[in-house]
């Protein structure tokens, strides 16, 4: 035996024996050389000889833990350099000179910006902040809102003045306010490259606490002014000196426009502070308060107003105004569904003709509207049911564009440039500066949307013409006019100097000036002491004339509203080179807050317990279908388990359904095809546009219809190349839940019809249990069964009254033979009592003869339930050719067809039929054993295929299963559309379309299930084959009787017993079918 030696090699061991010296030295010459192991080097010898030394390293012991020290040197040393080079970077980058770049100079839009906003600072009212900037101004009018006792009725200290005066009017101030704030919403980026950003939010915030104050918890009580417009008027004095009692006007029911018009200045504020929570909150509440008041009170606005300044003509266009800002502010789409209503576009003056149409101002809010409204269809696409009034509004904008472009003569033009939008009356500027914000507005808007323009009757105009005309006017304003003189104060080397304004005629210095003292300084020649800068005045007249004259306000007033559309205009074209026009997103904010919380800014215990409850129901639901399963199995209800598993398999082709639109539907959306592709078969009719009367104009000014943004899909893919996208993400999202819906309102209508159908056919089991335990005609006979051969009497005398009466029923007489008579009773019969007891016993036992001769106590009921179970597994599923059907809908769904409709009476006339068609088989196979005992043939019913249509009892059970299917459509398609568009949307089509196809999807239902399907289970077995269930009764029986004989006669018995075994009938029954039979000899 050879051990291994751990470190020379192999090891003779001898264990058993002794071996000599001789011997053990020849055996070592016979070795291999190449066997032995090499010679030991030093380093094994050292091993063997002496214990390893070892070698010594050094460490630093850093208290917790040893670190070698060379690595501890190196570490040291790499932390130091490291710090030592980072610090003289540091210091040298600080105290290194710099060379700032400089800033570039400001256009003129920018500057005369500055200066506009500063127009605000001088027209506070109440405590001034202590940077107002206006050093010729001071606290004033802090007594506002005190009663006659000197205790305040209500805080009013605040707010703006209007104009030149000392009077605070709501209504024009409001609409200052929601101009500044949408400038902020779409400028943002412009006011704080301009430096301006906190200056006009801060006046922005000054208003709207204002607007706080002047209504209560309810709004029934909404103050109007403040001030008396003719005392106010009367007296020439600074508002710091102004220390009498100033009446406030209130309003209870008469002030829907002041109401929807407050409601916008706070709704577009807080979208403004959205930063802001709770402030943003609080203006949210007070604008909904407000528009709620004006929406209730918009009946008696008309007939009580009577208020001498700043009326307005119309109310509607306030609600419209404030109902759209209020979406925006909220997300709600209840204030989109009452804007985009037709009527209130109607009664707003969308649609309308008159002389001001497209002219914005304080008292016309139905041209911004109209913009704020397309901008949602331009960059959200809501679809239907707003679809067809936004693309109005959107068509109606461009109208309103083409009408300020100098190419039409909607508006007179002054020789100077400037348009006249208030026909030629005084104080034009404003106009012409809101005219000027709208445009370039729109021109930003359709430049964001990637349109390059827009069409006016059958010429395209980019969005340059719309920029050019902003900047002509704004021009005007700022000095290229024919006076050479700029209509904005401190702008420019030539402004107006004699500015009619109370605060900025009269000389801070000045002690206190009497209501008529203050007289000579309204009067006088002199400039004004006090520059009041960045006030737009009221400007020229229609031939471009101007007087700077103190005393005429139509000339040199400026006013709160107006300086707010100048503002707006200025910021849009401000830095037009160097900065993004828009901004996209903001106004947005409510609507989307909560899908632009990526996961990213989603706290982890929202997303743990929505993920949580998700898994948890997702479990639930295949949990309890898998102890069903189990429950099934057990019950031995192989048929139900298997139409479970159908089930499951529908909810997987469901989920691979959804996984499939959700990947694709960028893709999708990204599909680009041509206009006309997508202009026509749309599910709703377009309504008819009521008649627009053009400007009279040589060109004609009917907008284009072509939807620019008709869907969701990304403007930047598919209006770039001409085209639009073939399908929005919003209508992907509708077809998505829709599939979802159909199919699972198809399994629970398909579960409730076999669960009320399975109820209808439990019933006749009482009829069946009175054959449950029929001996055999032998067993009867013999000696000794006195109570076998009582029960075979009492079932063939059963027998024999249910046939009589069967056979009775349908074949005795000659009309009831006749065919026509026999269709008509089939169809009627449907209706009441589908299946008697005479029926269901006759054909009972023809099944049983036929297919089980030898057990005459064969189950038949439990052998029928069977097979509408495993009919059922068929039913559940929806085919492919009902997916094809559906798909045929979709397409043949158009607006003005009616589809919807004339399809609702496919299921109930298929029902009517089948249901017509299994009596008449029934009705055909007693007068079929009729015909038979007249040939003198065997007269029993025979089961045949022949009965069916062609030849096939399965295309019963294909046409219930489409029935159940198209009525399940129906009724899932209506909840579809009821939940997802409103019982108003155009799909639904007219009331009295609906009701009939809800009566007729709830008749089907009904009719299905407590008629047709038992009537199904019943007939078709009456085929000439039998079905798979019948084989597990069948073998059962068999196996049962041969059991039987075995166990009393033995085998050889048994087997002669099993050769009687044969499709007979016995005598007796043939003689009662004689006998009970009234059929007519030919």
């Amino acid at each position: 035996m050879y051990g291994r030696h751990p470190l020379t090699g192999s090891l003779e061991i001898n264990a058993a024996e002794s071996i000599t010296d001789d011997d053990r030295s020849r055996k070592m010459q016979e070795l291999d050389r190449a066997t032995l192991p090499p010679p030991l080097d030093a380093t094994r010898r050292s091993w063997l000889l002496e214990p390893p030394q070892p070698k010594t390293k050094k460490y630093v012991d850093l208290g917790c833990i040893l670190v070698s020290r060379k690595i501890f040197l190196w570490t040291l040393g790499t932390v130091l350099v490291t710090s030592f080079l980072a610090g003289s970077i540091t210091m040298i980058v600080r105290h290194a000179p710099h060379h700032k770049q400089r800033e570039p100079k400001p256009d003129n839009y920018t500057v005369a910006l500055r200066k506009a906003l500063m127009f605000f600072n001088a027209q506070k009212s109440g405590k001034l902040p202590e940077h107002n900037n206006v050093t010729w101004r001071g606290d004033s009018c802090l007594q506002d809102g005190k009663d006659q006792t000197g205790g305040f009725h209500k805080d009013l200290v605040g707010g703006y003045y209007d104009a030149g005066d000392a009077t605070k009017f709501n209504f024009p101030m409001s609409y200052a306010m929601t101009m500044l704030s949408w400038s902020v919403i779409e400028y943002s980026a412009k006011y704080k490259a301009a430096g301006e950003l906190d200056h006009v939010k801060e006046l922005i915030k000054w208003g709207a606490d204002y607007f706080l104050k002047t209504f209560n918890s309810s709004a029934d009580t909404i103050d109007v002014m403040v001030g008396s417009g003719h005392d106010d008027h009367y007296c020439w004095m600074r508002p710091e000196d102004i220390d009498t009692e100033r009446i406030v006007t209130p309003c209870y029911d008469s002030c829907s426009h002041l109401g929807a018009e407050m409601a916008a200045a706070l709704a577009s504020a807080s979208i403004v502070f959205k930063d802001n929570r709770v402030y943003s909150q609080k203006l949210v509440h007070g604008a909904k308060t407000l528009y709620k008041y004006a929406d209730f009170v918009k009946d008696k606005n008309s007939k009580n107003q009577s208020r001498e300044f700043y009326k307005s003509s119309l109310f509607w266009d306030e609600l419209l105004w404030g109902g759209a800002w209020l979406y925006y502010a909220t997300g709600n789409v209840t204030y989109l569904d009452h804007v985009t209503s037709h009527d209130m576009a109607r009664k707003a003056g969308a649609f309308w003709n008159s002389p001001d149409y497209g002219v914005s101002s304080w008292d016309n809010k139905l041209p911004g509207a109209q913009l704020l409204l397309t901008r949602l269809r331009l960059f959200m696409s809501p679809g239907y049911p707003y679809e067809d009034i936004l693309s109005t509004f959107h068509n109606q904008t461009g109208v309103v564009m083409c009408s300020y472009l100098p190419y039409f003569t909607r508006f007179y033009r002054t020789k100077g440039g400037l348009i006249q939008l208030n026909h030629g009356e005084p104080q034009p500027l404003q106009y012409a500066a809101n005219a000027a914000f709208l445009a370039a507005l729109y021109s930003d808007y359709l430049d964001a949307a990637d349109t390059p323009g827009w069409y006016c009757g059958p010429d395209f105009y980019s969005t340059k013409v719309l920029r050019d005309f902003a900047r002509s006017q704004i021009d005007y304003i700022l000095g290229k006019n024919p006076q050479n003189m700029s209509y904005v104060v401190d702008f420019g080397q030539r402004y107006p100097r004699h500015v009619h304004h109370k605060g900025a005629s009269i000389p801070k210095s000045v002690k206190k000036e009497s209501c008529k003292g203050g007289w000579k300084w309204r009067d006088t020649k002199r400039d004004n002491p006090n520059i009041i800068v960045g006030a737009m005045v009221a400007g020229p007249e229609k031939h471009d004339g101007f007087h700077d004259l103190r005393s005429n306000y139509n000339y040199t007033e400026p006013t709160l509203a107006g300086n707010a559309g100048l503002v707006a205009a200025l910021v849009a074209l401000s830095g037009e080179e160097t900065l993004e026009s828009i901004d996209k997103n903001t106004i947005f904010s409510a609507k989307m807050a909560e899908e632009e919380n990526s996961l990213e800014y989603t706290p982890t215990w929202v997303v743990a317990f929505i993920c949580f409850i998700i898994v948890l129901l997702s479990l639930l639901a295949e949990r309890g279908l898998h102890h069903l399963g189990k429950y099934l199995k057990r019950k031995k209800q192989d048929a139900l388990f298997e139409a479970l598993q159908k089930l499951k398999e529908e909810l997987m082709l469901l989920g691979f359904i959804s996984l499939m639109l959700t990947v694709s539907q960028t893709a999708i959306r990204h599909i680009c095809v041509p206009p006309a592709l997508v202009s026509n078969m749309f599910p709703c009719k377009k309504p008819l546009e009521e008649e627009h009367h053009a400007p009279e104009t040589s060109h004609s000014l009917v907008f284009n219809t072509r939807h620019l943004l008709s869907t969701g899909a990304s403007p930047d893919h598919c209006t770039n190349k001409g085209k639009v996208p073939l399908i929005s993400v919003e209508a992907l999202h509708h077809l998505h839940i829709f599939i979802f819906v159909l199919a699972v309102v198809h399994v629970i209508f398909c579960a409730s019809t076999m669960v009320l159908g399975g109820a209808r056919i439990q019933q006749w089991k009482r009829w069946e249990d009175n054959f449950k335990k029929i001996p055999s005609q032998k067993d009867a006979s013999k000696p000794g069964h006195a109570h076998a051969h009582h029960a075979h009497a009492h079932a063939l005398h059963e027998l024999f009254n249910a046939n009589h009466e069967f056979f009775k029923m349908h074949a005795g007489g000659f009309w009831r033979r006749s065919v026509v008579i026999s269709w008509l009773r089939s169809f009627c019969k449907q209706f009441y009592g589908s299946v008697t007891k005479s029926e269901y016993i006759a054909l009972r036992h023809g099944f049983i003869m036929t297919h089980c001769p030898t057990n005459p106590s064969f189950n038949f009921h439990k052998y029928m339930l069977r097979t509408v179970e495993m009919d059922f597994k068929k039913v559940v599923t929806i085919s492919w050719y009902l997916w094809l059907f559906v798909v045929v809908f979709l397409l043949l769904n158009v607006g003005g067809w009616n589809t919807y409709f004339w399809l609702s009476f496919l299921p109930l006339i298929l029902l009517l039929m089948v249901g017509a068609k299994l009596e008449n088989i029934i009705s055909s196979l007693a007068v079929d054993v009729c015909e038979k005992r007249n040939r003198g043939e065997q007269a029993v019913i025979t089961p045949s295929d022949e009965l069916f249509w062609f030849h096939r009892p399965e295309i019963v059970l294909q046409l219930v299963h489409f029935i159940l299917f198209q009525n399940s459509f129906e009724i899932a398609f209506f909840f579809w559309i009821l939940f997802t568009y409103g019982i108003h949307s155009c799909i639904m089509e007219k009331l009295g379309f609906l009701i009939p196809r809800l009566v007729m999807g709830v008749l089907v239902q009904v009719l299905c299930s407590y008629s047709t399907l038992p009537l199904y289970a019943l007939v078709t077995q009456m085929g000439s084959k039998f079905k798979k269930g019948i084989f597990d009764d069948l073998v059962h029986s068999t196996l049962k009787v041969w059991l039987s004989d075995t166990r009393s006669k033995g085998e050889s018995t048994s087997e002669a017993r099993r050769m009687e075994i044969v499709p007979t009938i016995p005598e007796s029954f043939n003689v009662q079918i004689n006998e009970v039979m009234e059929c007519d000899n030919p």
